[in-house]
């Protein structure tokens, strides 16, 4: 069994390294190691579609790597990479947050002598010392924004699977000229190297999510014209209108900054 796990990684760093970065290969061989049980077609369909719809590689590269998958894990041992499991393990071990530090040892307090206090004095410091109230962030705009635009990505991939990764270009294009924070417009666009299956619930103010809408309903625009924009768009907020946040925050206060749409 371990040698036939290690063949599985071996084969796929031979046929997927030519598509993937380094970052997406450690994750993919992860995701083969911790779901992939056998050798089956059946097996190598499934793993080889989930690695391309997280990375959004197009029908005719799926095609060859069901073939080419297929044929490394019966190639000889001598004629495969090495096998890329002490690397995995470095990979991971890389990205899992440090022990705490233990917590330093007090020295043994001194013995203190209470003050006297002036009742008084005390009561007044109590009622001039009152902290200012926090306003809680509003966690509905991320929630019906994610609803949104889990929604358009699905419709997109659904019905017109090549053009997702023009969407995705034309978007992160116009993202330098959208009016948000820059680590908000960083997790939008690390959100698009996984659009299937990320929760696109990012952590920004109305406004700044309002942008990333109308940048992504210009990207639509591009792809399919300005009634296919307005159709995909339209569709995204029914479905975005369902999620119990909507009825604190609607969904249509998101196109704020999107100029003559009609829907």
């Amino acid at each position: 069994m371990a040698d036939m796990q290690a063949t599985r990684r071996r084969a796929a760093v031979a046929v997927f390294s030519d598509l993937l970065d380094e970052g997406a290969l450690t994750e993919a061989l992860w995701l083969q190691h911790e779901s992939m049980r056998g050798e089956n077609v059946s097996d190598i369909i499934s793993f080889v579609d989930t690695v391309a719809q997280r990375n959004l590689l197009d029908v005719a590269s799926v095609k060859r790597l069901y073939n080419g998958f297929y044929k490394a894990l019966r190639e000889p041992s001598e004629r495969l990479p090495l096998d890329p499991w002490p690397a995995m393990q470095a990979a991971r071990a890389a990205t899992r947050p440090p022990a705490p530090p233990p917590a330093p040892v007090a020295p043994p307090a001194a013995p203190t002598v209470a003050p006297v206090t002036n009742p008084v004095a005390v009561a007044m410091a109590a009622a001039q010392a009152v902290a200012p109230q926090q306003v809680p962030v509003s966690e509905e705009p991320p929630v019906v924004f994610g609803a949104l635009m889990r929604a358009v990505v699905a419709e997109v991939y659904q019905h017109h699977r090549e053009a997702l990764d023009e969407v995705r270009k034309d978007a992160l294009q116009r993202l330098d000229d959208a009016m948000a924070a820059p680590a908000l417009r960083q997790q939008f666009r690390s959100g698009w190297s996984r659009a299937l299956q990320h929760d696109w619930q990012l952590p920004g103010t109305h406004a700044e999510l309002a942008e990333l809408t109308r940048v992504v309903y210009l990207a639509l625009g591009d792809a399919f014209g300005r009634a296919g924009a307005d159709q995909v768009l339209k569709r995204g907020l029914e479905v975005a209108e369902t999620v119990p946040e909507a009825k604190a925050f609607s969904p249509r206060r998101l196109l704020a900054t999107i100029k003559g749409l009609r829907i």
